[in-house]
């Protein structure tokens, strides 16, 4: 695995993390998190690294529609649907705790089998695990192909994206509405995935234009940071966030010879997935942990509390739940390590 996309991965997991550190601090007047404004540009990132991946383990490793499939779901869903259990368990005892910031009912089913049908899941944020699951079914249908694999994949995603912008769904802002979900122009992130393992894999750019574009992505996120007017529709936020996550992207990884290991961020890398899915259930204990105790005012140390919380459990979730588990069903089952 790339160190780049190890610490891009990091990046992605804690920009989401502050992103609903400050959702759930602002709910209490403290801001201090308020000055990051693009920190749901993670989910973006990770669709992208997620289509470079997925390009990278099939030329590696050609496989069938069937072990392909069997492969993704070795690997993503274990730990999902044990987490999901804790947060059925924490549903049924008291439903107050799960969504309570959403006007939906939360589908328990669809949690479960992440087949979008218009509800939030148990874990809010595992919507973009539809996503994950979706690009997988299109890009593992296209197997028999090894030459037209990546340029099939795309212009099936590109054309479910215009067939959505020229017939609008009904519910354009709600990710799992079903229409919405199949045409979403965030779609196009993992096309930009494909595009950046093209560009890269056939060294297309020098190391001068790596970094260029490394920069002119961190000026257009700074600047986005300030002006996020175009997220309102999905399109805008592939506009405001892929892009810019692209030339990010395509500019640190491009830089890969150069990276040096740092042992927090490539940890962090690696327990991303575990981060990604944990850190909901840190947020919302550790808030009411400090209600009790009174210091949910002292907003260093609760916002602190939130992230560092939130990465060290992702952390042991990583070490000891999400790999004895991925280990296991991989001797089991005999198939080939992948990582996503």
């Amino acid at each position: 695995m790339y160190l780049s996309i190890q610490y891009l991965r990091a990046l992605a997991a804690i920009m989401v993390v502050i992103a609903h550190s400050n959702h759930k601090a602002m709910i209490y007047n403290i801001d201090l998190l308020n000055f990051v404004k693009i920190g749901g540009g993670g989910v973006d990132l990770f669709f992208i690294i997620s289509g470079f991946i997925m390009c990278l383990t099939v030329d590696r490793n050609r496989q069938s529609f069937t072990s392909f499939m069997k492969s993704r779901v070795i690997r993503i869903a274990p730990l999902y649907w044990i987490l999901t259990c804790v947060a059925l368990t924490i549903y049924l005892i008291n439903p107050a705790l799960v969504n309570s910031s959403s006007s939906h009912s939360t589908s328990i089913f669809s949690s479960f089998t992440l087949i979008p049908n218009g509800h939030p899941y148990l874990i809010n944020n595992a919507w973009t695990l539809s996503y994950e699951f979706f690009f997988y079914l299109i890009f593992a249908s296209f197997l028999f192909s090894k030459d037209k694999q990546k340029l099939f994949t795309s212009i099936a995603l590109i054309i479910l994206v215009i067939v959505g912008l020229i017939f609008p769904p009904a519910h354009p802002k709600w990710v799992l509405n079903p229409a919405t979900f199949i045409t979403n122009p965030v779609l196009i992130e993992f096309v930009l995935g494909i595009v950046a393992y093209k560009i890269i894999t056939n060294k297309m750019i020098s190391m001068k234009m790596a970094a260029i574009a490394t920069i002119v992505a961190l000026i257009l996120l700074i600047a986005h940071n300030f002006d996020c007017s175009l997220l309102p529709t999905s399109l805008g936020r592939v506009i405001t966030y892929g892009i810019p996550m692209f030339l990010l992207f395509i500019g640190f990884v491009s830089l890969e010879s150069k990276m040096p290991k740092i042992n927090l961020l490539y940890q962090l890398g690696m327990s991303s997935y575990a981060l990604y899915l944990v850190h909901p259930f840190i947020i919302s204990g550790v808030t009411i942990v400090m209600r009790k105790l009174g210091l949910i005012n002292i907003g260093p140390l609760y916002v602190t509390a939130l992230v560092v919380g939130s990465a060290i459990a992702g952390f042991l979730c990583y070490k000891f739940i999400e790999m004895p588990i991925d280990r296991f069903l991989k001797t089991k089952i005999k198939n080939k390590p992948v990582t996503a």
